[in-house]
């Protein structure tokens, strides 16, 4: 399977004009030097990944007052959205990134370099990982094991460098032997099929930040312009043919892609290929199945159903 290394596309900085004000407000521009000196103690870190996967679209700038940030959030809210819209800020000190935090944005802190991202949501964003969300726990309800897990949504993780909300995540209630309660046991991560790259660098933060406490991601990735949804998992798989790399890499276990003609919602979904997306009993209980316990299966058909749903949202 391959792993998820990919080379980087390294947006531009704008300066962020605040209409009805006059003026520039704590925002300022910067260039690609200073970004780059002020990340350069820890380059191969996925918190740093995250930023620099950031889409060639970001809309980003130095921000230090929060008033400013959420003007910025609300001005882009106001404008023409694809699935998908990210805001990067820096210079934010930590007591501001925890003011600007909101149901309709998920949100990543660097309390190193003080970077900030925003991520806007849309309908059809929230569409698809509720959908797989509910996919998920109709499932888990349906082994009667209602009560042993549940979703959490908007909740801030901390990290080593790096604080994150998923968009969609589930937690054990009871505590298990050497397992940190803080961290998920897994997240979703939603986003547009031209952002792939920092989907796949959210899924390797969580993955490798846990230290395996995370034990799967389930990445969605929304094309924009045409209907048509990749859903991925991915794992930490060991690493066994070199001593310079680490002991263990996130890897795309699972891909499959939903599709259909466009404007047709009528015609039919195409499931490629047309297996169940798999999350592991052990991976989502941390404990092996007792019979007629069993992996965590949503059909081609539930696939096809969220994909329909989200389709609906984007008006194809």
């Amino acid at each position: 399977m391959p792993g998820l290394a990919y080379p980087i596309a390294v947006p531009s900085f704008v300066n962020i004009y605040l209409g009805a004000t006059d003026r520039y407000e704590n925002l300022t521009s910067t260039t690609a030097e200073t970004r780059d000196s002020v990340m350069s103690n820890y380059s191969d870190s996925p918190d740093i990944e995250c930023f620099e996967a950031l889409p060639a679209d970001t809309f980003e700038a130095i921000g230090s007052s929060a008033s400013a940030i959420r003007r910025i959030i609300e001005q882009q809210k106001g404008l023409p959205i694809q699935d998908v819209k990210y805001l990067c800020f820096r210079n934010v000190p930590p007591s501001i990134a925890e003011k600007v935090s909101s149901s309709s944005t998920r949100q990543m802190f660097n309390h190193d370099t003080r970077s900030m991202i925003i991520k806007l949501v849309t309908g059809a964003h929230q569409t698809a990982s509720r959908g797989l969300c509910s996919a998920v726990q109709y499932e888990i309800y349906n082994m009667g094991l209602r009560g042993s897990i549940y979703p959490v949504r908007g909740t801030t993780i901390q990290g080593m460098f790096s604080s994150k909300e998923a968009d969609e995540s589930f937690s054990l209630p009871q505590p298990v032997p050497g397992r940190d309660r803080e961290w998920p046991i897994i997240t979703v991560e939603v986003g547009a099929s031209d952002a792939d790259r920092k989907l796949n660098a959210d899924a390797a933060w969580w993955l490798t930040s846990s230290q395996g406490q995370v034990k799967l991601v389930v990445i969605v990735s929304i094309n924009p312009k045409i209907p048509e949804i990749k859903f991925e998992t991915v794992v930490l798989d060991p690493v066994v043919h070199s001593l310079h790399q680490r002991p263990y890499v996130p890897t795309v276990r699972q891909s499959i892609t939903t599709s259909r003609p466009p404007k047709q919602p009528s015609a039919q979904i195409s499931v490629c290929p047309a297996v169940p997306l798999t999350i592991g009993f052990e991976e989502l209980f941390c404990r092996q199945p007792v019979p007629p316990e069993h992996n965590i299966e949503l059909s081609p058909d539930e696939l096809g159903v969220i994909s329909e749903h989200v389709w609906w949202q984007q008006d194809l």
